[in-house]
């Protein structure tokens, strides 16, 4: 039989898994769709995704790629999948792909959404979606720092194992901050991220929006390279991963 590589669009609740990567015994996003494929194909194939989430982190649309022989289309194989998944992981849609397509790093860039939620008390049923703040930050301010990021900067400062990457120096397209309805929505592209990159950029703002950093030491973090300064990343609940661009 002749071999197909089907692309699918994915989209998950990350609090229900232990990350993207599988492990044995433990549910994760990428054992998931493994089991799932095996099932309705026969085979045993290796879904490939953009990007690895970790523990705590969502997706609206995580590309991910397997090599089938079965000859299933594509419309039956979303049913298929979708009544045999978890209710926390749907496939949205799926299509062909190229031979020489490959989720990671055929990319041009991600979009990630991190979301703070305004609470007079915190809630365990808003604990998995939002980082919750009980104290207003000052949104000028984080749109300030929001706007550091923008350009070609070593974010060795903002990785949690800089020195696993041959270089830490990361280009960032667009960047916004907004407040509607009690929410605050720090959205970021880019051409690539590192492991916690963006948890601490949101940790950056969140500090700037409490009056705990100035918008003129994220400049100083390109060239300090403090880590420490930052303290601990971000909640994972509050980020998603949007959209991957080709």
């Amino acid at each position: 039989m002749t071999a197909r590589y089907l692309k699918l669009f994915v989209t998950y609740d990350g609090s229900a898994f232990f990350g993207w990567q599988y492990q044995p015994h433990i549910p994760t996003v990428q054992g998931e769709l493994e089991r799932v494929i095996k099932l309705i194909t026969g085979e045993k194939c290796r879904a490939v995704g953009a990007g690895r989430t970790d523990t705590g982190v969502h997706a609206v649309e995580q590309v991910v790629l397997f090599r089938t022989e079965c000859p299933i289309p594509v419309e039956k194989l979303i049913i298929g999948m979708n009544g045999a998944l978890p209710g926390a992981v749907r496939v949205s849609r799926a299509e062909e792909a190229d031979e020489s397509f490959h989720p990671c790093f055929s990319a041009r860039g991600k979009h990630y959404r991190y979301l703070f939620r305004l609470v007079k008390t915190a809630s365990p049923f808003l604990e998995r979606f939002f980082w919750q703040l009980n104290k207003s930050p000052d949104i000028e301010k984080m749109q300030a720092a929001a706007r550091e990021f923008i350009g070609e900067h070593d974010f060795a400062a903002f990785a949690k194992s800089p020195r696993q990457y041959e270089s830490t120096v990361r280009k960032i397209i667009e960047t916004s901050v907004s407040l509607e309805h009690e929410v605050i929505t720090f959205d970021v592209i880019g051409t690539g991220f590192m492991h916690n990159m963006v948890r601490n950029m949101a940790r950056a703002l969140y500090l700037v929006g409490n009056g705990e950093m100035r918008v003129a030491e994220i400049e100083e973090l390109y060239r300090n390279q403090n880590r420490r300064r930052l303290g601990a990343p971000a909640p994972p609940g509050g980020l998603y991963l949007m959209k991957v661009m080709y």
